[in-house]
């Protein structure tokens, strides 16, 4: 359960009141949304990309904020976090002083400053229910593969640095209850408009921006392909082993689950196909559901699994908007009058705005900063097969 004591630091007692009540509102709403929902021994699997979280100067999180994250993952049992800054000190803060003892995580190294952005990717989780199976690795392709050979690039020389994942994969295996299955979490290249080599026209220069979605593409198509690969080969060992002993061949543990921030353009688009194409299956609800929030409507964040354990079912899948019950649109007024917030008003950047300048400012800027830029996305997955081993006993003493 998440902890609350940190309530009592915020010494501006109408924010500690408000802060207390847009909690309630927000379990509420994972409740209607998401325990209501499912079972209680269902795998309830998230992804949320926490928009530079860690980052200082309006990126550091306030407590608020910080209760508010707390509160969300808390109603999940596994999540993955992309957009982990390199330093980890509100990490560890969210599991020591927000998450509390049930809790803990696996996290990359630093992606360093570049294509990578400075960033890490984290899994959280809880460890009463979701077991580390001692598999970790980021995933580099083999055999000499690149990301710019396989997108079949004009102009490689521009894209030289792009040889593997921009920021690499990280694989790591994980078992909840009856089901062991190996999760990915992904934050796929996005691309910046490159500057311009000195030896380039503007028309030749003009021709290369769109390379930026052929990387985007190749970096998702390597990756299916890659575990698709893996998979079989796993499955193939694997129903070997149990034929030679004599055992059921329908039990499996070559499940791979990938999830993360995609950067899929649409539903319809080749960025989507690259994933699919290989046989990994993304909820139709979810696949055509955007997942940012802001201006911009992306279908970036997908859940996307592959199981060869045909006893596990996929039970729901959705997107939580926190924003309905916290950083609502409403809630502007109380930044700007009684939290006084430095960001929101522009006293930090010594600007001087209007009212409806800092309403603005905090519906544009302030709640991405805060909490996120994007929905954490989950699903669910039935993991109990406590009955299907139970009635295999049953039939075995009947008809033996």
């Amino acid at each position: 359960m998440a902890q609350y004591w940190k309530l009592r630091t915020i010494l501006n007692k109408a924010h500690r009141v408000h802060v207390a009540q847009r909690l309630k509102a927000l379990r509420a709403q994972l409740k209607s949304e998401v325990t209501d929902k499912t079972d209680e021994h269902d795998l309830r699997l998230a992804t949320w990309n926490l928009m530079h979280f860690g980052g200082d100067g309006a990126s550091w999180r306030q407590t608020d904020a910080m209760l508010y994250i707390a509160e969300i993952i808390d109603h999940f049992d596994l999540v993955a976090v992309q957009e982990v800054k390199t330093d980890m000190t509100q990490l560890q803060d969210l599991i020591d002083d927000y998450l509390g003892e049930e809790w803990d995580y696996i996290v990359t190294d630093s992606s360093g400053d570049g294509l990578g952005n400075n960033e890490r990717m984290a899994f959280l989780y809880r460890k009463g229910k979701i077991r580390f199976s001692r598999l970790a690795g980021e995933i580099v392709l083999p055999d000499g593969q690149t990301i710019v050979g396989s997108a079949k690039l004009d102009h490689v020389d521009v894209f030289d640095r792009h040889q593997q994942f921009a920021r690499s994969p990280f694989l790591v295996g994980f078992e909840c209850g009856w089901f062991k299955f190996k999760l990915c979490t992904v934050h796929i290249y996005f691309g910046d408009d490159p500057k311009k080599p000195d030896d380039m026209t503007e028309a030749e220069f003009d021709e290369i921006k769109g390379t930026y979605m052929q990387l985007r593409r190749a970096e998702i198509g390597e990756l299916a392909k890659f575990f698709k690969s893996r998979q079989d080969k796993e499955r193939r060992e694997e129903k070997k082993k149990l034929r030679a002993k004599g055992w059921d061949t329908i039990p499996s543990e070559a499940n791979y689950i990938l999830l993360g921030d995609f950067n899929i353009v649409s539903p319809q688009h080749e960025t989507m196909k690259a994933l699919t194409e290989c046989g990994f299956k993304v909820p139709d609800n979810i696949q055509d559901m955007p997942t940012t929030l802001g201006k911009t409507v992306g279908y970036y964040d997908q859940i996307a699994h592959r199981l060869k354990d045909e006893r596990i079912k996929h039970r729901v899948s959705n997107a939580f908007n926190f924003r309905k019950s916290v950083f609502r649109p409403e809630d502007a007024d109380h930044y700007i009058e009684v939290v006084k917030d430095g960001y929101v008003d522009g006293t930090i950047k010594n600007k001087t705005r209007t009212k409806e300048q800092m309403r603005a400012y905090f519906n544009r800027y302030r709640f991405k900063n805060q909490m996120s830029d994007h929905q954490l996305l989950w699903s669910a997955f039935k993991v109990d097969l406590a009955e299907n081993y139970l009635d295999a006993i049953e039939e075995e003493a009947l008809t033996s």
